[in-house]
């Protein structure tokens, strides 16, 4: 791969319990991201079923991983050369408990990495998820990356854990709206282990949550370099020089989303 190369955010509006019409549009946006020339693309935190999908649908629909749906994904990655880092739950057939999830699919379609959520929310909005347990540091198109999700950045606890198994990267799915703005967090996070942070945040309202000035960010060095925030769903572009770690872009390329 090219020193440099482009990464995509989905800063996206998942619809609550529609869970087609999510895969549709990640499916949708992961052609449009590699049309512009993206070679990895980011998912927001529970991107497939929106956050408080459970009181609707319950958690039935959640399977073992990788299902039927995330097998095509992963063909999909192969055939467009793309990786993707996919937040998506997981049922543990052996215990019957479900987790909040994030899959990394590499360019040849395999699955590289995952991580369960391990700050789990009590009450509704996160009680069909059970926490995980471990973190762990995996190779990447030559990068070593950690990844987390959302409340897993809330301390340094788990940062300070994939810095010291050797992350270069740091990439996290939230579902973080502004009642507890987190950007001084994410500034610390990344200041504490010297690593670049990137967030795929998405945008919209769920129940009592606002999420419409939610922010997608990179950070480096304990600063914002990359930020948007909006309502409007969109693709984020921006370039990524592996061999400093550090992003080549001064902004953010937007896309619009493609419609369903």
């Amino acid at each position: 791969m090219a020193s440099i190369f482009k990464v995509a955010m989905l800063h996206i509006e998942p619809k609550t319990a529609d869970i087609e019409a999510n895969r549709i549009l990640i499916s949708r946006s992961l052609r449009k991201a590699a049309q512009a020339g993206a070679k990895w693309v980011l998912t927001p935190e529970m991107a497939v079923s929106g956050y408080f999908f459970e009181e609707t649908i319950g958690t039935k629909w959640i399977s073992p991983q990788p299902d039927r749906w995330l097998k095509e994904i992963m063909e999909l990655c192969k055939t467009l050369d793309i990786g993707l880092f996919l937040s998506y739950p997981e049922k543990d057939l052996s215990s019957g408990k479900c987790y909040n999830c994030l899959f990394a699919v590499n360019r040849k379609g395999e699955l590289a990495g995952k991580h369960c959520k391990i700050e789990i929310h009590p009450g509704a909005e996160e009680g069909w998820s059970s926490p995980g347990s471990s973190l762990s540091v995996f190779e990447m198109d030559g990068c070593k990356l950690g990844m987390l999700i959302c409340a897993d950045t809330y301390d340094g606890e788990h940062t300070k854990v994939l810095a010291e198994q050797g992350a270069e990267l740091l990439i996290a799915a939230a579902a973080w709206g502004n009642k507890y703005p987190p950007e001084e967090r994410w500034k610390k996070r990344s200041a504490e282990t010297g690593l670049p942070l990137w967030v795929c945040n998405r945008t919209g309202r769920e129940q009592q949550v606002d999420f419409t000035q939610a922010r997608s960010v990179v950070v480096e060095d304990g600063h914002e370099k990359l930020v948007y925030f909006g309502k409007k769903p969109a693709i984020l572009i921006f370039d990524f020089n592996t061999a400093t770690r550090k992003t080549a872009s001064q902004s953010f390329t937007i896309l619009d989303i493609p419609q369903l």
